[in-house]
């Protein structure tokens, strides 16, 4: 087996390692007005082995798109073969944090420097606010009707609410989730979420967002209805020079159950 092959065959373990540490098939027919999104898709996090997944997408990550450029050339380019999966892992960690940071206004790196994950509000039960939730890589149940769009997710995420029947958003509206409408543009749902208050966005990027943050999602369904690409975009000047954008991608997975354990046992707390 060549090292590409080596890679290949150990990336299912190295994933899981280093992510824990920092009906039939839906689709797009021609007659339907919109994508079918309807059912459960997964993360690399909990079903690493899914015969669905690409090699990049086995190391993919909340990345930057310029990251998942050089996650590319890292996997294809000969000069790199002497990397195993872990050192390719690592090294698009670290190029994707550095490529966050360098967007961070003076706030966002003071708080980056400054955030230990022992003052993390999860820690005491607090369920995710809107950013995190959406970042979150365990599994999601979309329930799409024609009026509105529920996502369910597993464990401290928090379920959330998309309004598709064109009302605008409320007025000075602050709150954890904030306020998401949403529409169709072709085979992708996109939502805007507004309102949403200060909190974490994500632990392991140390990335906040400030009051009155703003966000726009892209769900692109693929044309077998196997994939869902997520591009999450946040507009938040207090904490990003300029927006900030991530993708992740899910594949559906109709035979898993979407769990929530209890609070305490992921907290620690008894």
């Amino acid at each position: 087996m060549n090292d590409f092959g080596n890679k290949r065959a150990s990336v299912a373990g190295a994933v899981v390692a280093v992510m824990l540490a920092f009906h039939c098939l839906p689709s797009v027919s021609q007659e339907q007005a919109r994508p079918d999104l309807n059912g459960i898709w997964n993360g690399t996090v909990t079903s690493t082995q899914h015969p669905l997944w690409t090699v990049e997408e086995l190391f993919q990550c909340n990345c930057t798109p310029e990251a998942y450029e050089y996650l590319n050339e890292l996997l294809y380019n000969p000069a790199y073969d002497h990397m195993s999966a872990e050192d390719i892992i690592d090294e698009v960690a670290r190029f994707n944090s550095e490529q966050i940071a360098s967007l961070f206004t003076d706030e966002a790196r003071a708080y980056a420097e400054a955030f230990d994950h022992a003052n993390d509000p999860a820690i005491q039960c607090e369920y995710f606010g809107a950013f995190r939730t959406i970042m979150h890589n365990d599994p999601i149940l979309i329930e799409q009707t024609d009026d509105r769009i529920t996502i369910y997710p597993e464990d401290m995420a928090s379920d959330r609410v998309i309004y598709m029947d064109e009302r605008p958003h409320p007025d000075d509206i602050l709150s954890p989730l904030g306020h998401s409408i949403g529409w169709y543009e072709g085979n992708t749902l996109v939502i805007e979420t507004v309102g949403v208050s200060a909190a974490i966005a994500d632990d392991n990027l140390s990335i906040h967002n400030t009051d009155g943050a703003r966000s726009i999602e892209r769900y692109t369904i693929s044309d077998d209805g196997t994939h869902l690409v997520m591009d999450f975009t946040i507009f938040d000047p207090n904490t990003f020079i300029e927006p900030l954008t991530l993708r992740r991608t899910r594949i559906f997975t109709p035979d898993w159950t979407i769990e929530d354990a209890p609070c305490e046992s992921i907290s620690g707390q008894r």
